[in-house]
Formats: C-alpha cells, sequence, structure tokens
C-alpha cells in the first residue's frame, strides 16, 4: 500500500530523471477477444435498430448493482476476456505505471496543512493518516485542545473491496454531538446512513440501508432527515427520524416526478431544512422551520418552465438566488418568510450579463458571493450596508473551492485555493477585512519546484464566434514547435465547470515533456449560464465540435500536431470522447472514455428503467419528439461508428456504476475494433469492484491515472505498431 507523504524523503533527485522508460514492445500481440454476436432489435417509440452486442446488458441489471459478482456468466466471461487483453497490452507500460504511482504520491502530498472550518467551538479539517488510502475527518477546539477524531474512513473501509463516502463527506450537527456519513460499499450509489455520538462513541442510527446519499441534521441533534432510493435508483421521498426515541421514520415529502432529483441542506443561519426538488431546467423548494421541526413543508415558489431558483436565508429574509425574468446569469432577491412566494420577491443584487452568480455563503454579518468572470472565479464580501469587497487572484487560470458547512458566526470564510501549477492552499478570508491568509506549502523545491512551469489561458474561436477558454499547463520554456504530445481534457455537460485545480497526474506529464490543457467547452457554466443553454438538446453538437475546435487551434498555435493529441473525458465528457473519436478519427492519437455515455438512443429511449429518468431530456432532448431523436441519431457515438481508420481506444466501465452502465463502454469498444480499417489497439476494462467515480482508495486512483497516461505515452509515440484486431 502506498502512503501519499512516504516518498517525500526519496523524490529529490524527479527532477533530474531522464523520460520514462517503456520497454521493448513485445511480438506479437494477441489476437483480442472475438464475441458472439446476437443480432437484437433494440429500438423502441417506433424505432427500430438492431445492436449485435445488446446482450452484454444484464436481464436484471437493477440486481447486479447491489450484487455486482451475480453478474451472468456469458457477460462475465466476456468481461474477463476484454480485461485480460487490455492488461496484456498494457503490461508493457508496467514500469512506467509505478513511476508514476510513486510521482504521484509524492505530489499529493505537497498540499500541505488541512483546511479548517470554523463552526461553533470546533476547526472541522479533514486530514491524510500515514500508511492509509483514506483519510480521517477530524476537529479541535477553538480554545484549544486535543484533537478528536470523527471519522477514520480508512478503518471503516478495512477488510472491504470498495468503500466511497457520499459527495458532501460527514456532517455533524450543529450542537457539536452527533457526525453523520453516508457510505457506499458496492459502488452503485446505493448508500446507508450513519450516525455517531461523538463523545461516546455510540452508532446512534445504522439501520438506514437503502437511501440515496443526501442527509442533514436539525440544529438541535434531535432529528435526522434523509433521502430515500426507489428501486430505480432516484431519490425519491424524504423522511424525518427523532434519533434514539425509537419511532420509526416519518414521510414528510415524496418526488412523484422522474424529472426531477431530489436534495435536502439546512439553511446557513440553521432557521430552515430545505427541500429542493430540480432538474436543468427548473426547480422549486420548500421550507421546514427548525423551530418546529415536526411541521409539514411549505412551499416557496411552485416550478415552472424555465425558472431555476434556490433560497437560504441572510439578516431575517428569505434569500432567493434565481435566474427568473431572463437572468441568465442569475441575480439575488428576497422575500418576508411568510409570504415566500415569487410575487413577494424583492430585488437585491440585480442581474449582469457576463457576471455569472455560482453559490452565496450567508454569515451573520456579511454575504459572500462566488462568481464567474470571463470564465475565471472570483469572491465577493457583501456587508449588511451594501458595500463590496472583491478578492483578487493573479494566476492566468485557477480555481477556488469554498467549504461546506461553515459557522453562522464564523469571523472567517474558509476556501481552498490552487492553479495547474499551484499546489492546494488553504486559505482563511477574514470577512471584516476583506484579508486573505494562505497556509503556504514547505515542501522542497527539490520534491517539485512551481517556477519551472508556466499556465496560460488561450481563446480558441469558434465557427459561430463563441470564444473557448483553453487552460494550458507546460513546461516554462516548452518549444512550440508541435513536436510535443498534448493531453486535451474536456466535460461539457450539466453546467458543470472544469475547474483549473492542481492534478499531480499533469504534472506528471509534463516532467516529461507533454502538454496538458482543459477544453472549457461550451455545455459547462465557465462563460454563464448561456455557455450552458447554448447546447441543450439539439444543440449539443456543439460541445463536440468546440472540442475540436480546440484542437485545431493548439495545433496551429504549434503546440502540437495532429496524432500526437489524446483526448480523455469522463462520463458525460466521455460522450464527448465517442462523438469526437467518430467524427475526426484522424485528429487522435488516442481517445480515454471513462464511464462514457455512448449508447444515447438506447439509454434514452428506455428512460422508465434508468435511475435518471426523464431528468437527462432537459440536456440531450425527448426521445418521443421525432426531431429530438433524429439529431441524437445524428451524433449517438455508438450509432456512429462505420468502417474508419481509429486511433487508440481505452474505454473504461465499472459493473456496479448505476449512472453509466458499463455495457456502453464495453460494446463500444468491441463494436468499433471489428470496424476500424487501422492497427491501434482498442481496449476495453470493467471493474468489478468500483463506482461511477472509479475504484475507492488514493492508490486504487492512483494506479487508474497511471494507466492512462501510459496509454497515452504508449498510443502518442505508436509504440504497438499493428495491432492486429481480428483472426487472420
Amino acid at each position: 500500500m502506498i502512503n501519499r507523504r512516504q516518498f517525500l524523503a526519496a523524490t529529490a533527485c524527479w527532477s533530474s530523471l531522464p523520460a520514462f522508460a517503456s520497454g521493448a514492445a513485445p511480438r506479437p500481440w494477441p489476437i483480442p477477444p472475438q464475441h458472439a454476436r446476437i443480432p437484437t432489435d433494440v429500438g423502441r417509440l417506433g424505432y427500430h435498430r438492431i445492436d449485435d452486442y445488446a446482450w452484454f446488458q444484464p436481464k436484471d441489471w437493477h440486481a447486479v448493482l447491489r450484487a455486482p459478482d451475480a453478474l451472468d456468466a456469458p457477460i462475465k466471461a466476456a468481461i474477463k476476456a476484454e480485461n485480460e487483453y487490455a492488461e496484456a497490452m498494457l503490461a508493457p507500460s508496467l514500469p512506467l505505471q509505478r513511476q508514476l504511482v510513486e510521482r504521484m504520491a509524492a505530489l499529493d502530498a505537497l498540499q500541505g496543512a488541512p483546511l479548517q472550518v470554523r463552526d461553533g467551538d470546533f476547526y472541522y479539517y479533514q486530514r491524510d493518516q500515514a500508511g492509509s488510502d483514506y483519510p480521517v475527518y477530524a476537529r479541535r477546539p477553538v480554545a484549544g485542545g486535543a484533537e478528536q477524531v470523527l471519522l477514520d474512513v480508512g478503518a471503516e473501509a478495512r477488510g472491504k473491496q470498495f468503500y466511497k463516502l457520499g459527495f458532501r463527506g460527514p456532517q455533524h450537527s450543529r450542537d457539536g454531538r452527533l457526525v453523520g456519513w453516508a457510505a457506499d460499499l458496492r459502488g452503485s450509489d446505493i448508500f446507508s446512513i450513519l450516525v455517531r455520538d461523538i463523545a461516546t462513541g455510540r452508532m446512534v442510527v445504522e439501520d438506514i440501508e437503502n437511501a440515496h446519499g443526501g442527509f442533514a441534521f436539525s440544529p438541535d441533534g434531535r432529528y435526522l432527515f434523509w433521502v430515500d432510493r426507489s428501486d430505480k435508483g432516484r431519490p425519491s421521498k424524504v423522511f424525518r427520524r427523532e434519533i434514539g426515541a425509537g419511532t420509526g421514520d416519518t414521510l414528510i415529502y415524496e418526488n412523484v416526478d422522474p424529472a426531477f432529483f431530489l436534495g435536502l441542506r439546512i439553511t446557513a443561519a440553521g432557521g430552515y431544512l430545505v427541500i429542493r426538488t430540480f432538474n436543468g431546467a427548473m426547480s422549486e423548494n420548500r421550507l421546514v422551520p427548525m423551530a418546529t421541526p415536526t411541521a409539514p413543508p411549505v412551499l416557496v415558489e411552485p416550478r415552472a418552465a424555465g425558472v431555476r431558483y434556490n433560497v437560504d436565508e441572510w439578516n431575517g429574509r428569505l434569500l432567493v438566488l434565481t435566474d427568473a425574468d431572463d437572468a441568465v446569469d442569475y441575480k439575488l432577491m428576497t422575500a418576508i418568510f411568510t409570504a415566500p412566494g415569487r410575487a413577494n420577491w424583492q430585488p437585491f443584487v440585480p442581474h449582469q450579463p457576463g457576471r455569472f452568480i455560482l453559490a452565496v455563503h450567508p454569515f451573520a454579518d456579511c454575504l459572500v458571493r462566488e462568481e464567474w468572470r470571463d470564465a475565471l472565479p472570483r469572491l465577493v464580501v457583501m456587508t449588511k450596508d451594501g458595500k463590496e469587497h472583491e478578492i483578487a487572484f493573479d494566476e492566468a487560470a485557477y480555481a477556488i473551492a469554498v467549504a461546506a458547512d461553515q459557522g453562522w458566526h464564523s469571523p472567517t470564510l474558509a476556501f481552498n485555493y490552487q492553479s495547474p501549477q499551484t499546489p492546494r492552499t488553504p486559505c482563511q478570508l477574514t470577512l471584516a477585512t476583506g484579508a486573505v491568509a494562505r497556509t503556504r506549502s514547505t515542501a522542497a523545491t527539490s520534491v517539485y519546484d512551481p517556477s519551472r512551469y508556466e499556465v496560460r489561458r488561450l481563446v480558441a474561436p469558434a465557427e459561430d464566434g463563441a470564444q473557448i477558454p483553453i487552460t494550458v499547463l507546460m513546461r516554462k520554456g516548452q518549444k512550440l514547435d508541435g513536436s510535443a504530445p498534448l493531453y486535451q481534457y474536456g466535460y461539457g455537460s450539466y453546467g458543470s465547470t472544469v475547474d483549473a485545480e492542481f492534478s499531480a497526474s499533469a504534472i506528471a506529464a509534463v516532467e516529461q515533456g507533454w502538454i496538458y490543457v482543459i477544453a472549457h467547452v461550451r455545455g459547462g457554466a465557465e462563460r454563464g449560464s448561456a455557455w450552458t443553454r447554448a447546447v441543450l438538446k439539439r444543440g449539443k453538437k456543439k460541445t463536440f465540435t468546440d472540442f475540436i475546435t480546440c484542437a485545431e487551434y493548439l495545433i496551429a498555435q504549434g503546440y502540437t500536431r495532429k496524432g500526437r493529441i489524446v483526448a480523455h473525458g469522463f462520463s458525460a465528457g466521455g460522450l464527448m470522447m465517442g462523438a469526437v473519436y467518430t467524427m475526426r478519427p484522424d485528429l487522435w492519437a488516442g481517445v480515454i472514455a471513462r464511464v462514457p455515455f455512448l449508447d444515447v438512443l438506447t439509454t434514452l429511449e428506455h428512460f422508465e428503467d434508468r435511475p435518471l429518468g426523464t431528468t437527462s431530456f432537459v440536456h440531450w432532448g425527448d426521445p418521443r419528439v421525432p426531431e429530438d431523436h433524429a439529431y441524437m441519431a445524428s451524433y449517438s457515438p455508438y450509432d456512429q461508428l462505420k468502417p474508419a481508420a481509429y486511433p487508440a481506444l481505452f474505454a473504461l466501465g465499472s459493473v456496479a456504476d448505476n449512472r453509466v452502465s458499463f455495457w456502453e463502454p464495453l460494446k463500444f469498444a468491441v463494436k468499433a475494433r471489428t470496424l476500424t480499417t487501422a492497427g491501434n489497439p482498442i481496449l476495453s476494462l470493467s471493474a468489478m469492484h468500483a463506482g461511477h467515480g472509479g475504484a475507492s482508495g488514493a492508490t486504487a486512483q492512483y494506479q487508474e491515472q497511471a494507466s492512462f497516461l501510459a496509454f497515452a505515452v504508449w498510443a502518442a509515440d505508436r509504440k504497438w505498431g499493428d495491432v492486429p484486431q481480428r483472426p487472420g
């Protein structure tokens, strides 16, 4: 097991290492697996499509999510054959992969002191644990005193094949008595909710085993609110439990519309539980007053097409962040709690085009806004008298991440700052003055010297005039003569930005002469809500053409050349990988499609059986609408595969993944292999014990990233040579 810190003492000579050795290519390469073709009509809604590999989908795949090892024998055999083939093709790169794992572990150790978040009488934080792949969550008294461990994730994960916390991590009750967490033991987002009494260590809740992952405590720690999971994997109901009372769970809200997700949280001041239903087009919120936590939820404003809003409380009023009335980059409104509806919303912070208000963080005496301007984030502190102070950052591209659950009366805002060349740095913003204190890394420059690297922000012009931001990380002084291999990452969906963060794997690649770039394509929110809306439904292909435009721009500027680029995308970004793989196979040396959404038509036509339900229609279109169906068919990667000289492919899935089913990357790779006219390796790897985000634990994550970089090196340098695709 690799300790992320133990390599610090041994890495003083890393900067002088020669380029990674990869070993001689063995000959001959193995023949890839040959799978049965069973033509099956998979079309629905009046459409007909023949799929030779539909049999890769288990008959009862929801049961497989709960027991991945119970996979049908023929499918399990196919996965085993594909995994063995991928491992054989990557085997010569294992020395490189081991070096990469060690280097990434050493780089991650640069992150330094943990970010401390003040709430009440304690500082809460997450730290590494020596010899463990998992973090420890702890706290210490503000007044001084010993650390209290709240959750040792490594101890909880011991002996388990997979262990992942819900995306918010552990949460504590505001009275400081309880800590709770959501744990997934399969990778399928089926969570158990667990609650421990901090003082005694006694478990007070451990029988909730079919949750969706969201939960919240009443401020006094008396009640637990949690989100149930339907048999289709959707967040469906909100329950209330009086902890320790033995009275069971009370249903307080049920979401019956599969077009909506469901989440909950407590407002910053602790006055209300917020139950939010939402999708990409509209939302609505309900409030439960924590003064009377058994009261029924009160609707703020009914959902309406094209209106999204979220709520909090500040200065004794309801605070509303909304895009109503064409405020595409959002504005802030206020209302009184006794009349919270839209008719009573009053202007507070007006809409400004180009100033995208991403989030607000209320405190007792001020309000902090997270905003994006010109594809870069910023913080703005606003006091009760309306005065504002912007917090400036001076790098060409960077990322800020504000911690959750900050104390209402805290004098500081805790956040992490980082950039592609600056390791994650804990920061404390003093709210009264606007001063920012950074915790500097004490790592020696022999381990990592940021002055050896350069970050640039470029803009690629699309054919329709859109200006696509590109973040570039490279060695300082890198020659731009087109010879460098280039690693291009992108996402471009659901309004999610790709932050310009510090990446150990990116640094490890750049150290060997690669250029690493992020293409901030439309579909994210880097340029505001309009950047997202431009590609909804029948505009989606702009995401893919933006990614291609970025590659062509970088070629024209001398950063690389055609056939030296390895593209990488995850989940919905994996859809983009499939699309650019079929649209422009000549551009890429290789494509890495991680848990990729590739079989768009089949998945969306069977929406009733999928966890996303109809929530995805806002983004991709409604397959029941002929025009939407035809548009999806025009780019759906699995359906667009045809005879062509395809580049190398590394398609990865997880059997327990309930967001993107494992058979999508599996059958895409198998079909592409039958159609390619080139001799590049087409690899499929399906993990039996992993989730949507891959395997759990730091070492497994390093190993996965190392395999991506090793694949990239071999693809860009054509180390495989001509690989057989079929017998004979």
